[in-house]
């Protein structure tokens, strides 16, 4: 009685936004706190979904935006499980990240092309075209594509500096090297934005602030420890089949990148171009494993995301899907190309293989920044900030 009146507007255009990109359950939600409870990741001083899933039922995006919380779900499945209105706050927490990703990246038609099956076909004729381009340049023409003499292991060699390249390797860097340079500029673009706000949003005070290389010493390698181990995954109950495919998905971009390392530093660097034995050089074998990995990985993560999807505790979005066969193409072209080059009468199939593969691999490097794959950069960052505000807490208490 005689209370102050607070008239709270619902902002319907960004609920909209919510339940266009996986949240559509949003509204069945009646905050009953089943969620906060049965989270197994959920901690006492700061429960969620629950408060998160009222804000975006009212339209709060920015508040939501700026929340590290939406990374520190794992869309594990038990609030999905257990929600007595089949709200599915889980889902609604994947709509949440790929609305931050939206929010915090440059160049926001790259999102819309890797997040909407209209964007796949273009995505794959702009990588298509630029591998095509060099090709005709670099190899004096058209090659002979059923000839894997001519493409890819044909043309000449080309002098940049001191190095000599053949055609195909001067053909990978030209198109590689400056994506995988303006996806780490954008993606460092992106993770600044979310930390400053992260700062802003919990007030942190100078005296607290340490510069970027004390954040990496003192929370950055605790925060990879424990993405490494998974350990916030093995919490979860419903969904727990995720944990070995996630953690084997993990490690195969690891071993990939590492093995991209050493193949860049001896065939650019120190000139060993000669295509390498798939089945006896050790480079070779160490991309074969992380490609194992790889396929290995998609491929649970496919079966138990279609099981979870049939039992109701996980939603396969089009974002899900596209990731989730985008990598696993990746790893089917990659060993194509290997067999098709090993077996004499299908050797005409590896030019078909070796570009797909390219253009796969193109379209990855663009989604490292623009899909769910993002998730690899931005939930590190919410992890390092959930270990920096604690450790802040602990301090001034």
């Amino acid at each position: 009685m005689g209370g102050e009146v607070i008239k709270i507007d619902a902002d319907l255009s960004a609920i909209r936004e919510v339940q266009a990109v996986g949240g559509d359950t949003l509204k069945k939600c009646y905050q009953c706190a089943t969620c906060a409870t049965v989270c197994p990741l959920s901690p006492d001083e700061a429960p969620f979904p629950r408060k998160q899933m009222i804000l975006a039922q009212w339209g709060f995006k920015e508040k939501l935006l700026k929340d590290p919380t939406v990374w520190l779900c794992h869309q594990c499945g038990d609030c999905n499980k257990y929600c007595p209105r089949d709200a599915k706050p889980g889902d609604v927490f994947a709509a949440l990240r790929l609305l931050v990703i939206r929010e915090v990246m440059p160049f926001k038609i790259l999102y819309s092309l890797c997040n909407n099956l209209w964007g796949l076909p273009i995505l794959a004729l702009i990588g298509l075209f630029f591998i095509l381009f060099w090709t005709v340049l670099l190899f004096g023409g058209v090659p002979n594509f059923a000839d894997p003499n001519s493409f890819p292991y044909g043309g000449g060699y080309y002098k940049v500096w001191f190095l000599e390249l053949p055609a195909r390797v001067l053909m990978i860097d030209i198109i590689f090297m400056p994506l995988a340079g303006f996806i780490a500029v954008v993606l460092l673009t992106g993770i600044s934005k979310l930390w400053n706000n992260y700062v802003e949003t919990f007030n942190i005070l100078p005296a607290y602030r340490y510069r970027w290389w004390q954040i990496v010493k003192m929370y950055l390698w605790p925060a990879i420890k424990e993405i490494l181990n998974h350990q916030r995954f093995e919490k979860c109950n419903v969904n727990n089949w995720r944990t070995t495919p996630h953690q084997m998905l993990l490690y195969a971009f690891i071993i990939l990148a590492i093995t991209t390392a050493i193949v860049f530093f001896m065939a650019d660097i120190l000139g060993f171009h000669t295509p390498w034995n798939p089945l006896t050089h050790p480079v070779k074998w160490l991309g074969n494993i992380g490609g194992i990995l790889l396929i290995y990985g998609s491929l649970n993560m496919i079966a138990g995301r279609t099981r979870a999807s049939m039992e109701n505790y996980l939603k396969n979005s089009y974002p899900d899907l596209f990731l989730m066969y985008l990598i696993l193409v990746v790893g089917l072209t990659g060993f194509g190309i290997v067999i098709c080059r090993s077996i004499e009468f299908i050797n005409f199939l590896t030019a078909f293989f070796y570009i797909a593969h390219l253009v796969a691999v193109f379209i990855l490097f663009i989604s490292v920044g623009y899909s769910k794959l993002a998730h690899l950069a931005f939930r590190t960052t919410a992890v390092v900030f959930d270990l920096y505000y604690k450790d802040i807490l602990k301090k001034v208490s």
